[in-house]
């Protein structure tokens, strides 16, 4: 590293020194793993710049309606800062919540603050950003509030510490605080946007709510000024972080609804990462929420490849001649085969065998049926033909209409053809249950079967309806409660596919495991969003991993939650 300064056109004075150092780490280091910024080449680096943070929060500054009010301040740092205006705060929408987040780098099952009275917490477990810096440096910290809690209960190792009255205090506070040469890590939290936000609403068509984001982005002019006019400025590196705690209610248009929590103004923040030498890099959320991908890894079943139960452990698949059970998965075949390959059975022939129940493909043309369970009327095949590498929600019910026992098999989450009588007929037998392949049926068939669901109940048709669009299961299905085997089946490595019920019955794969990547688009799925699908952009709980890493503090250990985000930077000396 050292010869390449040496080479480096730009080393004119020691600041051009570190910004082409900045350059040539940035796309290759994360700041979490970084001691420092400048990779520990040499002191007189360090020397040349200090690193210095300004850190505001500002209370119910929905982001998107950030973006659409006057700020001129906020305007210009975008140009070289890292900004997101799409940023998602806790989904229980509680200011303390958000603000542990902000300020720990954990979320609230870590530091536990669930409650706005801060009840019960582990933030001595997991604390204020400003505890690590001062186990690391000798820098000064100051924090300056109107929020009392947020005093008193979340910052902590504070060299100054002061809750105030009004926003207007809190500035000139903080500006006093700029003024003094020690300054170092400055955090100001200002209230007057939520405030107006309570009071006329959330929303940036509303002028007393825009008036009071604009008078906040004055607000931080002045602080950038005032950081400006620091004697010893350019020989200091700012890092200027703005973001809101979260957004606040106000009544969006169901067009812009969408399945996640983006759409959710109560939980819509901005983050903006300043520093006179980033280049301008913009977050937005995904373009369509309303058409997230099924994805994951999945194991192909095929003639070389089955996944079984182990018969010790398949006696609660029996079925009996009482009570109820529900049987569901989805299936995406690649080749349908031939000889009526078998697709999810319970039995020692898929096919015409005296106990057991199995489900199969009907010959080679897209239709399956059930057998084993009842009479050959049973075995009619579907007539809703399947097509291969397209997805679908297949299986069975079993239930009691007085003493008369049925069974319904469906499609999709529609009930397919009449159901059968099955009263008093058993099919219990010693074999494992067994997701594709057996020796002598359609040994050419090649499949995916996931979300492989058994209850010991009979699902209504109306959740069974609702919930075949669903990838995932949690206890917001009604029977969530009544799984005894709950296979999602996206497992991705290794030879087991774990059960996620209370029943804890593998899959073992039987004889080579291939598993394969995938994202599916289809219309037929409503999947649930992943904690992941909010990470794209930058949020409030990713903010004290980077200051960390800015003022040249190895996160690492501290084991945190927040993201690692990398700044680009330009060759540019401000």
């Amino acid at each position: 590293m050292k010869s390449k300064i040496e080479k480096s056109a730009f080393i004119v004075k020691l600041t051009a020194v570190l910004v082409v150092l900045m350059i040539s780490i940035s796309c290759n280091k994360e700041l979490a793993d970084r001691k420092d910024f400048a990779n520990n080449t040499g002191g007189n680096v360090i020397d040349a710049q200090q690193q210095k943070v300004l850190y505001v929060i500002v209370d119910g500054a929905r982001g998107e309606s950030v973006f659409k009010s006057p700020t001129p301040n906020l305007s210009r740092m975008i140009k070289n800062g890292m900004f997101t205006i799409n940023a998602v705060s806790d989904e229980n929408g509680l200011n303390a919540t958000s603000w542990a987040d902000m300020l720990t780098g954990v979320d609230k099952t870590k530091h536990q603050v669930i409650s706005e009275d801060f009840a019960n917490n582990k933030l001595a477990d997991y604390p204020m950003f400003f505890k690590r810096v001062k186990d690391n440096t000798s820098l000064r910290t100051a924090a300056f509030s109107i929020t009392p809690a947020l005093s008193t209960k979340l910052v902590t190792h504070a060299d100054v510490n002061t809750s105030l009255s009004s926003d207007e205090a809190v500035k000139t506070a903080t500006l006093a605080e700029l003024s003094n040469k020690d300054a170092a890590v400055v955090l100001a939290e200002f209230q007057g946007v939520d405030k107006a936000g309570a009071q006329y609403g959330y929303d940036a068509s509303i002028p007393q709510y825009a008036a009071a984001i604009t008078n906040i982005d004055t607000y931080i002019g002045e602080l950038n000024n005032a950081i400006k006019a620091r004697p010893n400025f350019s020989k200091e590196n700012w890092l200027i972080v703005i973001a809101s705690n979260k957004g606040g209610d106000y009544p969006v248009i169901p067009a812009l609804m969408d399945q996640t929590l983006y759409s959710k103004p109560l939980l819509n923040g901005f983050v903006i990462l300043y520093n006179p030498n980033f280049k301008s890099t913009i977050y937005n959320k995904p373009a369509n929420l309303n058409s997230l991908p099924y994805t994951g890894s999945y194991g192909k079943l095929n003639g070389d490849t089955i996944a079984s139960v182990d018969a010790t452990k398949s006696n609660l698949y029996n079925f009996g001649t009482t009570g109820e059970y529900t049987v569901e998965f989805k299936l995406k075949v690649q080749s349908f085969g031939t000889l009526n390959a078998p697709i999810f059975f319970k039995t020692s022939s898929p096919a015409n065998a005296s106990t057991g129940w199995w489900i199969i493909h009907n010959g080679s043309n897209g239709t399956w049926r059930l057998g084993g369970l009842a009479s050959a009327a049973i075995s009619t095949p579907t007539t809703k033909a399947m097509e291969v590498n397209q997805w679908y929600h297949i299986g069975f019910k079993i239930y009691f209409v007085g003493t008369v026992r049925y069974v319904q098999i469906y499609q999709d989450g529609d009930p397919i053809g009449s159901p059968t009588v099955i009263t008093g007929r058993s099919v219990n037998n010693s074999e494992p249950l067994v997701a594709g392949y057996r020796s002598g049926y359609g040994n050419s068939a090649t499949q995916f079967i996931t979300d492989i669901r058994i209850f010991n109940a009979a699902v209504p048709d109306a959740v069974i309806k609702d919930f075949a669009c669903q990838v995932l299961l949690d206890s917001r299905h009604p029977n969530y409660n009544n799984l005894i085997g709950y296979w999602p089946a996206l497992d991705g490595a290794g030879t087991l596919i774990k059960d996620q019920s209370k029943s804890k019955n593998d899959f073992v794969f039987q004889k080579s495991t291939q598993w394969t990547s995938f994202e599916d688009y289809d219309s037929k799925f409503c999947i649930k969003p992943t904690p992941e699908l909010y990470k794209i952009v930058p949020r409030g709980i990713d903010i004290p991993r980077f200051i960390l890493g800015w003022l040249n503090i190895n996160a690492t250990g501290f084991n945190l939650d927040g993201k690692v985000w990398t700044p680009i930077y330009t060759n540019i000396i401000k």
